[in-house]
C-alpha cells in the first residue's frame, strides 16, 4: 500500500509538470480549438502565451491543469483571496491586476499582451461581445460541479488539455477523481454501520453564511450514501445564483431532523458558533454525542473540488469507521493537494481552517 501510494504520488507529480513539446512551437499560425460551450475559437497554433483567467474558478482551474506560468493577469480580489489554489501559487499575487474586484475593465483587458481570455459563467453571447470589444479570443469553460454536472467538470478540464496541449494531465487528474469516487463508495457500501444521517451547515453562499445555509446531494454524502434529510426537500427551495443551489432553511428544521452527525464548513465559523451556543440547540443528539465536527470549505469563489475529495475520506471515516479504520486522513489530503496542485500544502490548508476536528460549544 505505502509503495503504490509512492508511485501514485511521484506519476501524478509528474503528469502535473508534464508539457507536450508542441508547447514551444512559436506562434505562427492560427487553429481552432472547441471550449466547453461549443464555440469554436482561433488560437495561435503553437503555444498560448499569457491568459486572462475571468470570473469565479477559472484561475482555480488553470492551476489545477499546471498553467500557473500561462496565468498573465489576475482579478483584484485574488490579490487577498484565501483558498487552497492561492496557497499553492503565492506568486499568482503578483502578476498584473486588471479591472477592480472581481470585474474586468475591456479597455484594460484589450492592452494586454495575452493571447486569450479563459471564462467560467459566461454565456455565448457574452463572449462573443467580450471577444469583439478586447480583440481577445474568449474560451469559455462550464465550471460543473461533483455530482449532476461533474461531466462539465471534466468537460472544461479536457478543453483546456486542448487549448494549451496538456491533454495527459486533464486525463490523469480526472481518472485520479473517478478513482478517488469509486473507492470511497465501495468503502461505505461494505460498512455495517448503515442508516446513519448527517447534515452540513455554514456553506458560503455570496459570503459567509451560518448554520442554516446548507446544499441538496452534498457530494461526501452522496457517494458515501450517508442520509442527508436536506435531499428530500424540494428543489425550489434553493438559492438562485452564481452556480451555486444553496439552501437556506429554518433552524427549527434541523431541529426536528435531529441528524447523527453535524459536518460544519469552516468558512461559516464566526456564524454558527453562535448560533450552536444557543440552548435550542442543546438537546441535538450530535451535541450529546460529540459528533460535530468542521469540514473544508465547500465553495470560495465557487467549488473548491481537491477539499471535497478531503472531506470525502473525512465524513467515510467519521461515519464509517469500520470500513475506513485505515485511512490516514492526513496523509491523503497530502496525497490530494499533490496531485491537484504538484504542491503539498495541507499544513498551510489545515493552519487557515482547522478542519476535522471535534467541535463543542465550550469551544
Amino acid at each position: 500500500m505505502t509503495r503504490h501510494l509512492a508511485s501514485l504520488l511521484i506519476c501524478g507529480t509528474f503528469l502535473f509538470a508534464c508539457n507536450n513539446p508542441g508547447d514551444k512551437t512559436p506562434n505562427t499560425t492560427q487553429r481552432t480549438v472547441t471550449d466547453a460551450t461549443g464555440r469554436v475559437v482561433s488560437v495561435p497554433a503553437g503555444t498560448v502565451g499569457k491568459a486572462i483567467p475571468m470570473r469565479a474558478g477559472a484561475l482555480r482551474l488553470m492551476l489545477y491543469m499546471g498553467l500557473a506560468d500561462q496565468v498573465g493577469y489576475i482579478e483584484r480580489n485574488d490579490q487577498t483571496r484565501v483558498a487552497p489554489y492561492s496557497m499553492a501559487y503565492p506568486e499568482i499575487k503578483q502578476r498584473p491586476v486588471v479591472g477592480a474586484g472581481n470585474n474586468f475593465d475591456p479597455e484594460a483587458v484589450a492592452a494586454t499582451i495575452a493571447d486569450v481570455i479563459i471564462a467560467t459563467y459566461m454565456n455565448t453571447g457574452e463572449a462573443d461581445a467580450l471577444a469583439q470589444k478586447t480583440g481577445k479570443p474568449v474560451f469559455c469553460l462550464n465550471y460543473g460541479d461533483l455530482y449532476h454536472y461533474k461531466a462539465d467538470f471534466y468537460k472544461s478540464l479536457d478543453a483546456l488539455g486542448e487549448l494549451f496541449h496538456r491533454k495527459t494531465r486533464a486525463d490523469s487528474l480526472t481518472a485520479y477523481i473517478e478513482t478517488t469516487l469509486t473507492e470511497i463508495s465501495a468503502r461505505a457500501k461494505r460498512s455495517q454501520r448503515t442508516g446513519q444521517s448527517a447534515y452540513v451547515g455554514g456553506i458560503a453562499y455570496n459570503g459567509v453564511q451560518g448554520l442554516t445555509s446548507t446544499r441538496a446531494q452534498y457530494p461526501p454524502f452522496v457517494y458515501l450514501h450517508v442520509k442527508s434529510p436536506v435531499d428530500e426537500l424540494p428543489a425550489s427551495l434553493e438559492s438562485i445564483g452564481l452556480g451555486q443551489k444553496n439552501m437556506l432553511i429554518e433552524k427549527e428544521q434541523i431541529i426536528r431532523w435531529d441528524p447523527d452527525f453535524l459536518f460544519l464548513d469552516a468558512t461559516g465559523k464566526t456564524a454558527w458558533t453562535t448560533e450552536l451556543s444557543h440552548p435550542a440547540f442543546a438537546a441535538l443528539k450530535a451535541q450529546k454525542t460529540q459528533q460535530i465536527y468542521v469540514v473544508l470549505p465547500f465553495n470560495w469563489h465557487t467549488i473548491n473540488y481537491e477539499n471535497l475529495l478531503c472531506n470525502m475520506w473525512f465524513v467515510g471515516k467519521t461515519v464509517y469507521p469500520d470500513g475506513f479504520g485505515d485511512v490516514d486522513i492526513t496523509q491523503k489530503c497530502r496525497e490530494i493537494f499533490t496531485v491537484f496542485y504538484g504542491r503539498d500544502i495541507y499544513d498551510e490548508v489545515k493552519a487557515t481552517y482547522a478542519p476535522f476536528e471535534p467541535f463543542n460549544t465550550a469551544q
